[in-house]
């Protein structure tokens, strides 16, 4: 017998399928959905690096050293950003001039662009940086138009960062240490702000208790020094580190202290081979007869490259560098120094010595007969003091720390 057929059931086996096909059509608007706040939030961490890159390459050009710090700070800051990718990693950030790079004497006070706060320049110590992504299309979320009273269109996702220079528990320093006066404390360790040191490469004088050339743990030989004074110094350079007194003939160094001048030679490398400070203007006592206090003059040279100006007289073929390349320059001048207690430093000595504190000085000339030629340094204050000039490279301590700054973001 032919079995009676059941017209409910193809009613139920269509509503099934209507009903699989909705929930199929909702899951997959859920994926979509899913998918492009997926979206959203990759484009946010991009445009996140490129802020964070941008405040913190800005912050270490305000040191107060440098007349035109906020034009180099906003060049650091955009070079930086736009070394990131966003949109996916499909193109470079978008940083506009004067416009997505502020600064600020204070951390929660107003931020103005470089044109804005060109007056107070070398007060300014925060930098923020102001990113957008503008028209991420979102398909798929304006699906939410269809619901009555709702506009979704495309989306702009937007970042910012905040940077100073904060005190460090590791930075970089030359291979020279400031010996503390007798019977000093910190955080001075006996010397003004604004005073002259002035001694020799000779390793045996040791500049007259002075400054000293050292040895930092694991630098002995003297190839190791010309690479420091090359570069940024010894780094991850902790204040728990020791210290000892370079033996032998320091006098080789001549030519790489010198290159921070960019004075060079006739017969050395070309003048670019390794980068000067943004000014290679030079002081002693003949240009500079009050000896002492000689950083706001430099601040000013800097903002204008001044080259070399022939002080001292330097025999045996030496050359400045351009403008142009000292504008293509640096910060090679101002540089983190620790103190240490040199007392037990006499010939021969080889006795470690730990690192006191930090001394933020300025070069004040290149040398050509280091034997005979005065080499000066401008102390001017405590490395961990804002006001100083120094910046380093390092880790950030946090407000306990008593280091150089370094940049650190802190918003």
């Amino acid at each position: 017998m032919k079995p009676a057929s059941n017209p409910g059931m193809g009613r139920q086996n269509g509503a099934v399928a209507v009903a699989f096909i909705a929930l199929a059509v909702l899951l997959l608007g859920f994926v979509a959905f899913a998918m492009e706040v997926g979206r959203l939030y990759v484009s946010k961490a991009e445009l996140q690096n490129a802020a964070d890159a941008c405040a913190l390459s800005a912050s270490a050009a305000l040191t107060g050293a440098n007349a035109e710090q906020l034009q180099v700070a906003e060049d650091f800051g955009m070079t930086a950003g736009r070394r990131n990718l966003v949109g996916m990693q499909g193109s470079a950030v978008t940083i506009v001039a004067d416009r997505d790079i502020t600064f600020s004497e204070t951390l929660g006070g107003s931020y103005q662009t470089k044109t804005a706060a060109a007056a107070n320049a070398l007060k300014m110590r925060f930098v923020r940086c102001t990113l957008s992504e503008p028209d991420i299309s979102t398909l798929m979320l304006q699906v939410i138009n269809l619901l009555p009273g709702q506009t979704v269109g495309a989306t702009t996702v937007r970042a910012s960062a905040v940077a100073s220079r904060e005190p460090s528990k590791s930075n970089c320093s030359l291979p020279l240490a400031i010996c503390k006066k007798t019977g000093s404390s910190a955080p001075n360790f006996g010397y003004a702000v604004g005073e002259w040191l002035i001694g020799r490469f000779n390793s045996q004088d040791n500049i007259n208790g002075k400054f000293k050339w050292v040895d930092f743990p694991g630098y002995d030989k003297t190839k190791d020094l010309k690479a420091l004074l090359d570069g940024s110094g010894q780094c991850d350079l902790e204040e728990t580190a020791s210290l000892t007194p370079t033996q032998g003939d320091v006098n080789s160094l001549a030519p790489n202290w010198n290159w921070r001048f960019g004075v060079v030679k006739n017969s050395g490398p070309p003048a670019n081979a390794l980068p000067p400070d943004w000014s290679g203007y030079a002081y002693n006592g003949s240009n500079w007869p009050q000896q002492a206090n000689a950083f706001g003059d430099f601040s000013n040279r800097r903002a204008s490259h001044a080259p070399w100006n022939n002080v001292p007289n330097l025999s045996g073929g030496w050359n400045a560098s351009s403008t142009e390349t000292h504008a293509a320059g640096g910060d090679r001048r101002l540089a983190a120094l620790p103190f240490v207690d040199c007392s037990t430093w006499g010939p021969g000595a080889k006795n470690s010595q730990p690192i006191l504190g930090w001394a933020c000085v300025l070069m004040l000339n290149p040398v050509a007969n280091p034997s005979n030629d005065d080499m000066g340094l401008e102390y001017r204050g405590p490395g961990e003091d804002l006001e100083a000039g120094c910046v380093t490279s390092g880790a950030p301590g946090g407000p306990t720390a008593g280091g150089p700054k370094v940049p650190a973001l802190v918003q």
